[in-house]
This record gives structure tokens, sequence and C-alpha cells, in this order.
């Protein structure tokens, strides 16, 4: 399920900014930084959210893709968002075991994500940038000012340029995935299915089944997408030239 869930959001760009977000509150809490506080930037810089898992350097090629190198800025962004989820499952990385599973999930992840987009520019997607500074500048708005965006992202190891490289590829994946990507049709056995799995869950009175269909129908055929775009990737990786270096 944390596999399927990842892949609908590639390029890590939500595991990076969710991570940014786990600081929010402490950022909030800190005065502005002005450019003379350098030295406090750097301290800020080194305290890097806790982990347990042997990690690589953020310049270190972990995995290359059809020639294509991927670094370990992406790589721990997604190993930790992993770490955290299964943390909540009772599940620590000081465990060797589980210390394996989250490395076998990120690089999956990663590599997917890389499959996708080269597949997207391979059938002509292409970079909206009018779009992409729209979207940066939203993500912006949700600091007080830029320098405690810039803070965030060091926290986890990006720079600005790597959230705008990754803001470019996530516009391309949106392209892609309306144009290249068909999920499987939702049916009215499985609408009826998922109301009465919901309705058993619950306690107490539940809303009418039409009043819930578009709800439901909207969240299967994400569901179903998200399937599709699994599908296409492990299509995509029979043919790939995969090299994990980690």
């Amino acid at each position: 399920m944390i596999k399927i869930k990842l892949l609908a959001l590639p390029l890590a760009l939500l595991l990076m900014l969710g991570a940014c977000s786990d600081n929010d509150s402490a950022e909030k809490a800190e005065e502005s930084v002005t450019p003379s506080e350098t030295e406090a930037a750097a301290e800020t810089v080194a305290d890097a959210p806790k982990t347990d898992l042997d990690l690589p350097a953020a310049d270190e090629v972990v995995v290359v893709v059809n020639g294509e190198e991927i670094h370990g800025t992406v790589y721990n962004s997604v190993a930790r968002q992993l770490e955290s989820s299964l943390a909540t499952q009772g599940k620590k990385a000081t465990d060797p075991e589980v210390a394996g599973q989250v490395k076998e999930q990120a690089i999956t992840v990663i590599v997917g994500n890389k499959l996708i987009i080269q597949d997207a520019i391979k059938k002509g997607h292409e970079v909206d940038a009018e779009l992409v500074e729209q979207r940066l500048e939203e993500l912006k708005n949700q600091f007080e000012n830029e320098e405690q965006m810039t803070i965030a992202l060091q926290r986890t190891g990006f720079t600005l340029d790597d959230m705008k490289q990754q803001l470019r590829e996530q516009v391309i994946y949106e392209s892609y995935l309306a144009e290249d990507i068909e999920g499987a049709e939702v049916t009215e056995e499985e609408l009826k299915e998922s109301y009465q799995g919901y309705v058993d869950s619950t306690e107490g009175e539940s809303p009418e089944f039409e009043e819930m269909k578009p709800m439901i129908q909207k969240s299967l055929e994400e569901r179903n997408v998200q399937q599709a775009v699994y599908e296409r990737i492990e299509e995509l990786r029979e043919a790939a030239d995969i090299d994990v270096k980690i």
C-alpha cells in the first residue's frame, strides 16, 4: 500500500514538503533570519531531522536509471518519510530488517519516479514554465518569508533549485497522467461494495448511498489511476537499465 501511495506522487515532491511541514511550528517560533545571521543559519542546517538510518551523502549517486543519476538528496527525503511511516506501526529503523525494508522501498519509489518522468519526456510532455512559477509562489506563501523556506529546505538537504526541479517534474507528471494514463472503469458493483464497507466500519447512522456515491466514485477512480501508473512503471522497469549503487 505504501508503494502505490508514494508512486502516486512521484518525484518525492510532497515527501520533501512533508518533511518541511514537520518543522513548520518550530520555524514559526524562530525569529526571521537576516543575511548577517549566517552562523545561526548554519546551526539550523546542522539540525537535520533525526534518523536511525545509515543515509548516503547528499551528493552521492544512489542509483542510475537509464544513464540518469539520482543522488542522496532525493533518496534521503524518501527514506526518512518511509522511516516515519513505519515508526507509526511500531517498526524502528534500528532493526536491520526494517532498515532494509526502508532502503528497498525508497529505491523502488525513486526509480519508479524517474522511469515515469523519462517516459513522459519521451512522449513529448514539456514543462509549463508559467505554471511552475505559480506553484513556486504558492509554496513560498506557506512560509513567513523566503529565508524560512530556505532553512526548512536545507534541513531536508534540498535547495531552492532542487525544489524548482521537483516542481518542473511534477507538472510534467500531471500532463502525462492526464493524457497517457487511463485507470480501469469503476463499476456500480465496486461502488456499492465500497459503500457497504464504509457502513460496516462506521458507528452510528451513515449517509445514503446516493449521497456518498460521487465521493466514492472519485476515490475509486483515483485508486484505479494509481494502479495504472504502477503497472506502467513495472512495464518500463522491465526494459530499463537500473544500477543501484548503495
